[in-house]
């Protein structure tokens, strides 16, 4: 009987420039969503040296400026949209790190996409081969979007690691754009490494030599070669946080075959079966506890798709992006728990600076932190007009968090004046508004 392991490859360097590409969706029933998601993306776009935008509706073009104004405005026809992207790579005008956005209300029957994607995973099998690194994000606006075309198409094209997001759901336009934009935004690309013997990223995928790190790669051999260093797994043991991240890999990887109609069945038996094997080889800590939960919330996630009852296909769009959404929330947590860390360092760091009065000095601190991040939006911002009573409308739309306000600013042209004065009036509540800050500002 052969016994599993696991390895944690942890960050490479981090790739400075990159190209990004848009696929935006600009026929006619995109109307009424247009001009938040023109807010949104041009805010987006700034920054970035190497940025393109493609437009389809039932014809598809390469517009000559990475920003969006004017819709097209006709037919649907994401087949021409994808086109339109290969040739863009075949010039040889991107970089060889690529980041996708995708944007769509939905699929017409005589789209075509269906039929393209076989030439689709030929084209991107050979990238792939020559060194390209793709990470691909689809925002689906309303609620007639194919959960399994944005599956396939992932499944297709990106290979910049499994913990990525499989579909965003834009629900408020206003707000939903922006933030998720945002948090594409905040990703990073890392140089690939390199992996000997070939390991598998889940216990069913192929095996791979080139692995995008910050990833648990699986093998049944005791030793690997890792980027030119020989790792001897027997002695490196496992982790509980090596196994949770592992798990999470395989939840990722049956969701988005589950959505393309694919019987994962046995798979997950088989992952099941591994996880408890190396679940056996852990040794649990006091601490570990909320580890332990999230192992054992994505064990029962596991469960429902080894019970053979779960079909994501069938699942109507909306419902099925949900159950994504839900997931996800499980499986893609890493950044949330970067947040938590640094807000507790930068925490502990004003109570070891100001042991007599820690309090106050920590709310003045955090106050100082959101108004100088606001003060760069002010500068972001041309047209500073609307809403006077900000905590009112706070209040009305259940915004909680300060970032949540900020992306208001971005997409309503909020006066930031009147954010200043809600911060400075409602102390208490800026102090549990500034996660998103500590980061920014690092």
């Amino acid at each position: 009987m052969t016994t599993p392991y696991i390895y944690w490859l942890k960050e490479s360097a981090v790739i400075q420039e990159y190209s990004v590409v848009g696929i935006i969706d600009g026929s006619g029933s995109m109307c009424e969503a247009w001009g938040d998601l023109c807010k949104a993306w041009n805010y987006f776009v700034t920054g970035f040296k190497s940025i393109y935008c493609i437009q389809y509706d039932d014809t598809a073009i390469l517009q000559e400026s990475p920003q969006l104004s004017i819709q097209k405005g006709e037919g649907t026809n994401i087949e021409l949209g994808f086109r339109e992207l290969m040739k863009l790579i075949k010039s040889g005008n991107l970089l060889q790190n690529i980041l996708i956005v995708f944007v769509t209300d939905g699929i017409e029957e005589n789209d075509g996409i269906g039929q393209y994607l076989e030439e689709m995973t030929k084209d991107f099998e050979q990238l792939h081969s020559q060194g390209y690194q793709f990470k691909f994000h689809t925002l689906a606006v309303g609620d007639k979007f194919s959960h399994t075309v944005a599956a396939e198409l992932k499944m297709i094209i990106h290979n910049s690691g499994i913990l990525s997001s499989q579909i965003d759901l834009i629900q408020n336009t206003k707000i939903d754009f922006t933030k998720i934009l945002q948090d594409i935004k905040d990703e990073l690309f890392y140089q690939m490494i390199r992996v000997d013997p070939q390991c598998q990223l889940t216990t069913f995928t192929g095996p791979v030599h080139r692995v995008t790190p910050n990833q648990v790669v699986y093998t049944t051999s005791n030793s690997i070669r890792v980027g030119g260093k020989q790792i001897n797994l027997d002695k490196e043991g496992t982790t509980p946080e090596a196994l949770d991240k592992f798990i999470r890999q395989i939840m990722s990887k049956l969701m988005e075959y589950n959505s393309i109609g694919k019987d994962v069945k046995q798979e997950a038996i088989q992952a099941l079966q591994i996880i408890e094997k190396l679940k056996a080889k852990v040794t649990f800590k006091e601490d570990d506890d909320e580890i332990q939960k999230f192992i054992d919330q994505n064990i029962q996630k596991i469960e429902e798709f080894a019970s053979g009852n779960l079909n994501l296909k069938e699942f109507e769009p909306l419902k099925a992006a949900k159950f994504m959404h839900d997931v996800q929330d499980l499986i893609i947590r890493d950044k949330k728990k970067m947040q938590r860390i640094k807000r507790k360092s930068a925490v502990h760091a004003q109570l070891t600076m100001h042991p007599q009065q820690p309090k106050q000095q920590v709310k003045d601190y955090y106050k100082e932190l959101a108004l100088k991040r606001l003060e760069q939006y002010e500068m972001q911002l041309n047209n500073q007009e609307l809403f006077e009573d900000l905590k009112e409308f706070a209040k009305q739309n259940k915004v909680k968090t300060l970032d949540q306000i900020v992306y208001l600013t971005k997409t309503h042209d909020f006066q930031l004046k009147n954010i200043k004065e809600f911060i400075q009036s409602d102390e208490d509540t800026a102090i549990d508004m500034i996660d998103l800050f500590l980061i920014s500002l690092d």
